[in-house]
C-alpha cells in the first residue's frame, strides 16, 4: 500500500509524518502531526486535565491510511516538564 505524503494537519498545516504503530494496535503505518507547537496538541493536556488532573496525556492529530485516512486522536505523552519546554519554544 502506498501512503500519501501530502496530507497536512488541519490545525497547523504541517505535513503529517509516517509513524509505525505498536504491533498490538493493529494500525501499521499511520500519519501523525509531530509539531509540538500545533494548537491541537499543545492545548490537549489542559483539556484532559479537566477530567483527570494528574494526567500526562495529550493528543496529536493522526490519520489512518488503512481506513481511508480517517482522522483520530493519538494519545501522546505531554507531562508538565515537556509542555513547559514546548511553551518556551512558542
Amino acid at each position: 500500500m502506498e501512503i500519501a505524503t501530502d496530507h497536512k494537519c488541519p490545525h497547523c498545516e504541517k505535513i503529517l509524518e509516517p509513524w509505525e504503530g505498536p504491533p498490538e494496535t493493529g494500525w501499521g503505518l499511520i500519519l501523525v502531526c509531530n509539531n509540538n507547537q500545533c494548537p491541537y496538541f499543545s492545548c490537549s493536556n489542559e483539556t484532559v486535565a479537566q477530567y483527570q488532573p494528574d494526567s500526562k496525556v495529550g493528543f496529536r492529530y493522526a490519520e489512518d491510511p488503512n481506513n481511508n485516512y480517517i482522522s483520530f486522536n493519538l494519545a501522546s505523552y505531554c507531562g508538565s516538564s515537556f509542555m513547559d519546554l514546548v511553551k518556551q519554544d512558542q
